[in-house]
This record gives C-alpha cells, sequence and structure tokens, in this order.
C-alpha cells in the first residue's frame, strides 16, 4: 500500500488503502489486522485507522472477533450461497427482460465480450482485469433494463461480487468457460430467445456457486490470489 502523504481527510483515504488492500489480496481472509501496523505504512496516527475499520466493517470487508481483535472477513459458504441466491434471480430476471426488448443494440457488449475471451484465450489478464472486464459486462446488462433501482442495488454488492469473483478467477480454465457462457447469455438475448436467455443467466450464475461452494467445502477456507499482477 502506498502511504497516506496529504493530512485531509485521513480516515478516508485510510479507508480507500485498506479497501483495495483487502480486493487486492493482500489481506486475505481470515488475516489479523493490527492498527499500529496499518498506522506505520500509511504513515498516518491510529485514530484514522480506528475510523477507516468502523467504516469498512460496515461494509462487511472487516469484522471483529473477541479472540482475534479485527480480522478481514473470511468468505464462508453461506456468503457465497447467499450472494448467488440472490445474483440468480437478478441475472435470469435481467436476461429475460432484454431479450424481449427490440429497441437496444448491443455492439458495445459484443466488444466487451470479445476483449473477455481474447484476453483468457491467451492469458493475457490480471484478475483485476478479469475482474473488471467481468462487472463491466453484468453493468452493461443491468444498465440496459433502465431501472435505476436494480442497477443501484448491484452496484452496492460490487465489494462482495469482486472478493468471490477473485476466488472463481483463480480456478484454472473457468476464466475461458465463464466468457464462454457471457456470450451464449448475449448471443439468446440479441435472437430474443427469452427462456434460453434466462435459464443460461440462472445456470452462469448457479455454476460459479457450486464451483465455489465445493472448493470452500475441501478447504474450509478460500484464499484470495494476490492480485497485483
Amino acid at each position: 500500500m502506498r502511504r497516506i502523504k496529504r493530512a485531509s481527510d485521513l480516515a478516508d483515504r485510510a479507508a480507500e488503502r485498506i479497501r483495495a488492500a483487502i480486493l487486492r489480496g493482500d489481506l486475505g481472509p481470515g488475516s489479523r489486522i493490527r492498527q499500529e501496523d496499518l498506522a506505520a505504512r500509511l504513515a498516518v496516527s491510529r485514530a484514522p485507522i480506528r475510523e477507516a475499520l468502523v467504516v469498512l466493517e460496515r461494509e462487511g470487508l472487516v469484522q471483529t472477533d473477541r479472540l482475534r481483535g479485527t480480522i478481514v472477513a473470511p468468505l464462508d459458504a453461506e456468503l457465497i450461497r447467499d450472494l448467488y441466491e440472490f445474483r440468480e434471480g437478478v441475472e435470469r430476471h435481467v436476461a429475460e427482460r432484454l431479450a424481449e426488448r427490440t429497441d437496444l443494440t448491443w455492439e458495445a457488449v459484443e466488444v466487451i465480450v470479445d476483449a473477455g475471451r481474447n484476453a483468457t484465450a491467451s492469458d493475457d489478464l490480471s484478475v483485476p482485469g478479469a475482474i473488471d472486464l467481468d462487472l463491466r459486462f453484468h453493468t452493461a446488462l443491468y444498465d440496459a433494463v433502465g431501472n435505476r433501482i436494480l442497477s443501484d442495488v448491484m452496484r452496492g454488492q460490487w465489494i462482495n461480487m469482486w472478493r468471490v469473483m477473485a476466488a472463481t478467477f483463480a480456478v484454472a480454465g473457468y476464466p475461458r468457460q465463464i466468457w464462454d457462457e457471457h456470450g451464449a447469455i448475449l448471443e439468446a438475448i440479441m435472437a430474443h430467445d427469452t427462456a434460453r436467455a434466462g435459464r443460461l443467466a440462472a445456470a452462469h450464475t448457479r455454476a460459479a456457486s457450486l464451483l465455489l461452494v465445493e472448493k470452500y467445502s475441501r478447504t474450509r477456507s478460500i484464499d484470495l490470489p494476490s492480485t497485483h499482477s
């Protein structure tokens, strides 16, 4: 993490840096957070660190454990199931609604799909880049529905989605499958095949959930890769 140089808004800046470190995987799920260490690394006092951790706890990124103190919130099977159960219904609804529409063009989304397929085929994509492309694909579909509440709610889940996606993109070969599924969903939408679009969107979400729950069941924890590269 880069050191904070400016004195203003120290708590907000500290929260931003710590949040980024968690999402990159530098601070892994379940790891202990020591305020004095973070204060030294960011060159601030402990006061803004304490305020930052309150913000991050509200976001669900950190939690207080009576035995271990403040830790990075673990990723567990319950969180994964909850997130993907919610997403499955949303993704099906979005795909079905879009397949019914005849007033939309899809060139921009096709560009995203092509970029994802090309990057994963050549393995020329970092984990943050892969997640960013994935979120761009889904965001484009959410926004195309034209429901601001839906778009706002899904953006509110970005932090949880980012952490879980980092685990899925760490599975060998799975990123390519993801973009094949994205392409199939878009093709069904463009063909106005409502039933197929909804079915593929739900299956896409369900497959990721099953993959991660199985991984969690084997290891009892999910280690996120460090995403510097």
